[in-house]
C-alpha cells in the first residue's frame, strides 16, 4: 500500500506541476514528509491522506487504487496530451465506471454500434456516407434534421456524458468494451450545443470506423498522417448524419441561405461549409474568410471557432445527462444505491433528494 499511495502521489503532484514544498503547504506538513510518503518510506495517517487527495484534486478511493486497475476491458480513443493529465484521465474511469454501474444495477444491456473498419475518406466518401444513413435508420430517423442527437442515441443505449471540462482544445473522447458497450464524453465548458453534437456525431463514427485503433489509455499513438486520415473519416461521417445528402440536395435549391441551412438542419455554420465544400459547390477557405469579414463588420470582434452564428441552439433546450440521471433515479428505487450516494452522483443534498423523490411518488401515474 505504501508503494502505490507514493506512485499515486507523484503522479498527481506532477500532474498539478506542484513543487514537493508547495503541496506540503496545501497538506499543512512538511516537504520533509512529502518526500518521505513519495520514497514510500512513511504512509500518511487518514485526516492527511483525505487532505492530499483534495489538494491533488482527486477522490481518497483514487490515491488508493494502483494506477492499472480500473476498467481495463474498455479501450479508449483520446488526447495525446493526456499523459500530463492524470487527474483527468482518472476522472474519465471513475465516470465510465460509474455508468456502468448503474446500467448493470437497473439490467440494462450494453449497446456498442456496428464495427467497419475504415481509414480514409478518399475512394470510401459512398461507403461512409451510405454508414451514415444506416446508422440514422437504427436511430428510427429518416431524412428530417435531428431535433436531438443527444437524446436520439441515449435511447437506444449509448453511454452519453456531458460534463464542463476546462481543457484547451479537448472537444471529447469515446471508450468501448465488448461486454459492457460504448461510451462517449462531450466538452460542454464553453462549447456550443451545435460543437457539441458535432462531437458526438464524429466520436460515433470513430465507434464504427475504427475501432481496432481504441487503446487500454488515454494516449494516442500512431503517425500525425494516420490519426488526420481517421479525423477526416469521422468528419465526413458526423457530417453525413447531421445533413443527409437526400435532405440536403431538396434544400439546397430552394435556399442558399447559410443561416437558413443551418437553423434548418440544427447544425453550425461550418457544417453546412463543409458539406458544401464536398459538393463543389464553394471554396471552404474563401467563404469562411468572407464570413468572418462580415462578422467583424458587424459586431466588432473576430469570429472565433468557439463562436456560432446566430441563431444559436439553446442549451436549454437539450439537457444534459438525461438518461445517467434516470439510471441513478432507477438504481435508488431499486435499491441498488444508497440516497447518499444517488445525491452524491445528482449534486443534491440528502433533502433535496428526498423532497424530489416524494414529489415523485405524489405525481405518479398509477
Amino acid at each position: 500500500m505504501k508503494q502505490i499511495i507514493a506512485d499515486n502521489l507523484i503522479r498527481y503532484r506532477k500532474g498539478l506541476r506542484l513543487s514537493q514544498e508547495r503541496l506540503a503547504d496545501l497538506v499543512g506538513v512538511t516537504r520533509a514528509t512529502i518526500n518521505n510518503y513519495e520514497k514510500a518510506k512513511t504512509l500518511p495517517d487518514s485526516k492527511t491522506l483525505s487532505a492530499l487527495a483534495h489538494a491533488l484534486e482527486v477522490t481518497l478511493y483514487d490515491l488508493l487504487r494502483p494506477e492499472s486497475q480500473g476498467l481495463t476491458n474498455f479501450r479508449f480513443r483520446a488526447h495525446a496530451s493526456f499523459a500530463k493529465k492524470p487527474q483527468f484521465a482518472t476522472q474519465v474511469v471513475r465516470l465510465l465506471e460509474t455508468y456502468n454501474n448503474l446500467e448493470q444495477a437497473v439490467g440494462l444491456p450494453p449497446y456498442t454500434p456496428e464495427s467497419t473498419p475504415c481509414h480514409q475518406v478518399q475512394n470510401n466518401e459512398k461507403r461512409i456516407s451510405e454508414i451514415a444513413a444506416q446508422f440514422r435508420h437504427r436511430l428510427g430517423l429518416g431524412e428530417a434534421p435531428i431535433l436531438n442527437l443527444f437524446e436520439a442515441v441515449e435511447e437506444i443505449g449509448l453511454k452519453v456524458l456531458r460534463q464542463p471540462i476546462p481543457i484547451k482544445g479537448f472537444f471529447g473522447l469515446s471508450a468501448c468494451s465488448a461486454d459492457q458497450g460504448a461510451f462517449v464524453l462531450i466538452n460542454s465548458h464553453k462549447i456550443t450545443i451545435e460543437r457539441q453534437l458535432f462531437t458526438l456525431a464524429h466520436e460515433i463514427g470513430h465507434l464504427i470506423f475504427h475501432r481496432g485503433e481504441y487503446q487500454d489509455t488515454l494516449v494516442e499513438e500512431g503517425s500525425k498522417e494516420e490519426e488526420k486520415a481517421r479525423e477526416d473519416v469521422a468528419n465526413y461521417f458526423a457530417g453525413h448524419l447531421l445533413v443527409p445528402q437526400a435532405e440536403f440536395d431538396r434544400m439546397y435549391p430552394l435556399t442558399s441561405d447559410l443561416i437558413k441551412l443551418k437553423h434548418h438542419f440544427r447544425v453550425s455554420y461550418a457544417v453546412i461549409l463543409t458539406r458544401l465544400a464536398q459538393m463543389g459547390v464553394i471554396d471552404y477557405g474563401k467563404e469562411k474568410a468572407k464570413i468572418c469579414s462580415i462578422y467583424k463588420k458587424k459586431s466588432g470582434s473576430s469570429l472565433s471557432n468557439l463562436i456560432e452564428l446566430p441563431p444559436a441552439l439553446k442549451p436549454e433546450d437539450f439537457p444534459e445527462n438525461e438518461r445517467f440521471k434516470q439510471l441513478i433515479w432507477q438504481a435508488l428505487n431499486k435499491g441498488q444505491i444508497s440516497e447518499m450516494k444517488a445525491a452524491e452522483l445528482l449534486a443534491l443534498t440528502v433533502e433535496e433528494l428526498r423532497v424530489r423523490r416524494q414529489e415523485a411518488e405524489v405525481y405518479a401515474i398509477a
